[in-house]
């Protein structure tokens, strides 16, 4: 005799199996009904529960169970009393389920108080719900609401969006609207292609990113092709038609903020077979348009090159980039850009220290641009510079950071030293990141910006947040 469960919560909802013939029966009816009784008159589920585990056990010791039950799932478990001559019946697997939901929270606490504003103090909430479903024949769905609240909008500026204007700007405006909503296929061995409301990063996301530190997120209306055709070699093409930006789905009132369309390229080619590191090489063909004109559109050029030195645990990053003014911008400008990075890690054994230094040009009182970046990554959180100045910027910075503080926490800090094209003092930025995994996979964050300038052009500036995570 064969028994084939659907797993422990469907255990007396069984099929018994007798040689070539399928019997199909319930079992212990008369213990299903003194379960209930028990659970439905006292309603001692605990109860309930104890004594079904008593059935499983009593019916595994009578050998009549193939398995045992261990968080769920079906282990297999040999027959003493097999019939002979009968092979017993390979055990049935946990099919993977047609939809897996997704869930994406975070609770945050942000402080901003830069000169001359009022301090602002934004409380909200971020919530990523979504629906995956399994792979059939290579081709996959998924689709995602993100919305977020705060119980009180006066008490920040969100952006355009909401609060005084007299406060500091905190860019998370309450929001609710359809985040992703794509259909991707990886059938075929090297190609991955996804069509759809997408999130793209693209390496470092100096150009292309979700802004992930935001709580509204940054994605894109867009086609995606990548292809591998041999090892260690990557091709990814993109069509871009519109750009959700981070301001939300409310009635957003500064023309700059509001979203792109247009008909954007994003050309990208990486190599990983380099003895001394990996190469990568870009072209974005970026055509932006919005309700404040054409002046974001532009086509950027360029390289990086990363990979290890000689000494151990030391690696270096370097990138090169050229952009010009395209399609419908009004603008007439081409300007450089340059990236450098030395990171040594195990000093100590326990520290990892970097110093970096990036080159944004300028040209005809036009900084570098970087209208689909993760901006918040690059030169300092205080997010004084999210545009490049029209003088444009020079960030020369150090970092030193550990994750093996007593109790699991880990602790960043930073300094950038800004200065112009020219040489001359924009100003200086002290940051600190501490960070903490905590229990039911919950992530702890706290981080902390103070910048400081005597260029009368930026103001003095503080921001502070600490905010707890979890994802499913």
């Amino acid at each position: 005799m064969r028994w084939i469960c659907g797993g422990y919560e469907d255990f007396f909802g069984c099929e018994a199996w007798y040689g070539e013939e399928l019997a199909r029966t319930r079992l212990f009816n008369g213990a299903v009904a003194m379960m209930n009784k028990v659970y439905y008159k006292t309603g001692l589920l605990a109860g309930f529960r104890r004594i079904r585990f008593m059935g499983i056990g009593l019916l595994a010791l009578a050998g009549m169970m193939p398995g045992v039950l261990t968080g769920g799932e079906m282990i297999e478990a040999s027959w003493s009393k097999a019939p002979v001559g009968k092979e017993p019946i390979a055990e049935i697997p946990d099919a993977e389920p047609w939809i897996k939901p997704t869930a994406d929270v975070r609770f945050r606490y942000e402080y901003g108080d830069q000169e001359g504003r009022r301090p602002s103090n934004a409380l909200t909430a971020r919530g990523r719900f979504g629906l995956l479903t399994k792979k059939v024949s290579g081709f996959q769905l998924f689709a995602e609401y993100e919305g977020t609240l705060t119980p009180e909008r006066e008490w920040y500026r969100g952006a355009s969006v909401n609060g005084p204007a007299d406060r500091t700007v905190i860019a998370d405006p309450p929001s609710h609207e359809l985040n992703q909503l794509w259909l991707s296929f990886d059938g075929i061995e090297g190609i991955n292609s996804k069509v759809g409301r997408q999130g793209i990063n693209i390496d470092n996301q100096r150009y292309i990113g979700t802004v992930a530190w935001r709580q509204n997120m940054q994605t894109f209306d867009a086609a995606g092709l990548t292809l591998s055709p041999f090892e260690d070699f990557e091709i990814y093409y993109a069509f871009i038609n519109r750009v959700e930006r981070i301001f939300g789905s409310g009635d957003i009132r500064n023309p700059a903020q509001t979203d792109f369309t247009g008909n954007s390229h994003v050309v990208h080619l990486a190599y990983g077979g380099l003895p001394f590191g990996t190469l990568k090489v870009f072209a974005y063909f970026l055509d932006l348009h919005n309700r404040a004109g054409d002046a974001n559109s532009n086509n950027s050029f360029g390289a990086s090159l990363t990979g290890p030195l000689f000494l151990e645990d030391l690696s270096y990053y370097l990138e090169y980039g050229y952009q010009t003014n395209a399609f419908d911008s009004p603008l007439d400008y081409s300007a450089n850009y340059f990236h450098a990075v030395l990171t040594q890690g195990g000093i100590l054994d326990a520290f990892t220290g970097t110093v970096g230094y990036e080159y944004l040009g300028s040209d005809n009182g036009v900084g570098y641009k970087f209208p689909l970046a993760t901006l918040h990554k690059f030169n300092g959180f205080a997010d004084v510079f999210l545009s490049t100045p029209p003088d444009g910027l020079q960030d020369v910075y150090v970092t030193l950071g550990t994750k093996k503080l007593p109790w699991g926490i880990g602790l960043t800090g930073f300094y950038h030293f800004f200065f112009n094209d020219s040489g001359d003092k924009l100003g200086g930025e002290i940051d600190v990141v501490l960070t903490k995994d905590l229990p039911y996979g919950l992530k702890f964050l706290a981080k902390y910006a103070n910048f400081k300038s005597d260029d009368p052009r930026f103001r003095d500036i503080q921001r502070a947040t600490a905010q707890v995570e979890w994802k499913y």
